[in-house]
């Protein structure tokens, strides 16, 4: 770094030299201005300096198709980054011909593992004047760092900021994270006040799905889809009934296979003891040794099956489709009470994996998909024998897919 040399990754506007010494040794560090790329990071410097917002010059870039850093969209996060930490484009001070090293450190979440920043303090932090590297001039600079100063002091800003909101991101909404988009299978972003809109479409440009749904419609007909639909008395017939064959079958199988299991293993066993009579009884035979070795590690493997099988599956409760049904109710009944909404948006929000907007004629299809097996109480007995982290046996587990056309009816689907 004192050379004047790169001590981490590659950004964005700069190509790696590739060096050896006198050793024929590799010199790492090398870099040089990528004269196509620093014309994008001007070009950004500048539409940013004249009032654009981020979001809008990534759209731009992407509409014009320049691939961004590693070759993936532009975004507006890209760009903007974080003041703190120096990150995106307009805080990379590389692009004025300093080199900041030692920025930051990173630390492993004893708990999850993940990978977290941590921010050192300035006297930490090694800088190095590298005048070949720079892209931007200095009054360019100034100007970019003086809007980003004023937007990041303005009172909405400050107000956010103020309030840690980073530490209060607990899901506010049915949908929260679960819608995607039908058509590049991207994540839903709020808009304005309460509507979703595919966010690659709107912050990228990279989706032609440029539509937008309110989000108390949507949330209002996946509740009424789940309540309407899914407590029907028909359908709940129809999914006990194929519930309930579908467990059998699985018994089922699983009984004939330990069965077969159960069978070889008698008949390893017999094979074995004969062969140990045999050899007791002075029996010497070519390959007699390959034979019992073999034996032995088949009654080993199958032993090891046996005892790894899961117990039996329990015995489904007789009211099953009451329980189903007042279940789906007593959710409805406690998301409209706000001394118990929270606790039953996170117990809905656990049986949702999966919302999916498809633009259609006059509207769009809304596919839902998620656990109705999960929605049941199957009792202790069921829970005990769950697999760790799973409410309920994996033979039990199912999914629904409830698709709203755009006349707003729901039709259901079960597998």
């Amino acid at each position: 770094m004192r050379e004047g040399r790169s001590g981490g990754g590659l950004c964005y506007g700069y190509d790696v030299i590739r060096e050896q010494d006198a050793r024929g040794e590799p010199i790492h560090g090398g870099r040089r201005i990528n004269a196509a790329e620093a014309e994008i990071v001007r070009r950004i410097f500048q539409e940013f300096a004249t009032g654009k917002a981020p979001r809008a010059i990534a759209r731009g870039l992407n509409a014009d198709r320049i691939a961004g850093p590693r070759g993936r969209p532009w975004s507006d996060t890209t760009i903007r980054g974080h003041a703190l930490r120096g990150t995106g484009i307009l805080h990379n001070e590389l692009y004025v011909g300093r080199l900041v090293w030692n920025r930051q450190r990173y630390v492993k979440h004893p708990q999850t593992g993940r990978r977290l920043a941590r921010l050192n303090p300035p006297s930490a932090w090694l800088v190095t004047e590298v005048p070949e590297l720079r892209i931007v001039d200095d009054a360019l600079w100034q100007q970019v760092q003086a809007r980003l100063g004023s937007i990041r002091a303005s009172p909405r800003v400050a107000k956010a900021r103020a309030a840690e909101f980073w530490k209060h991101r607990r899901a506010r909404h049915l949908l929260t994270g679960l819608a995607h988009c039908g058509v590049c299978g991207g994540p839903l972003a709020a808009v304005g006040k309460d509507y979703l809109t595919c966010a690659a479409a709107h912050r990228q440009g990279t989706c032609s799905n440029k539509r937008s749904l309110r989000r108390p419609v949507l949330e209002a007909l996946i509740l009424d889809g789940l309540k309407d639909r899914l407590m029907a008395p028909e359908l709940v017939k129809e999914f006990i009934a194929e519930f309930h064959r579908e467990v059998n079958r699985f018994s089922r199988d699983r009984e004939v296979d330990l069965g077969l299991q159960r069978r070889e293993l008698e008949e390893v066993n017999r094979k074995l003891a004969g062969l140990i009579e045999a050899i007791a009884e002075g029996l010497r035979a070519p390959g007699l040794q390959a034979k019992l070795d073999e034996l032995e590690s088949r009654k080993t493997a199958l032993e090891a099956k046996l005892a790894a099988a899961p117990p039996p599956v329990p015995r489904l409760h007789p009211n099953l489709a009451e329980l189903y049904r007042r279940k789906v109710a007593d959710l409805q009944t406690a998301l409209a009470d706000p001394n118990t909404q929270t606790e039953a948006l996170e117990i809905l929000r656990g049986l949702i994996e999966r919302v999916v907007l498809h633009p259609a004629e006059n509207g769009f299809e809304i596919e839902l998909i998620g656990e109705i097996a999960a929605m049941v109480d199957l009792g202790a007995q069921a829970k005990a024998a769950a697999p760790k982290g799973s409410a309920v046996p994996e033979a039990y587990r199912r999914s629904v897919k409830v698709v709203a056309g755009v006349r707003n009816h729901l039709d259901l689907l079960l597998s």
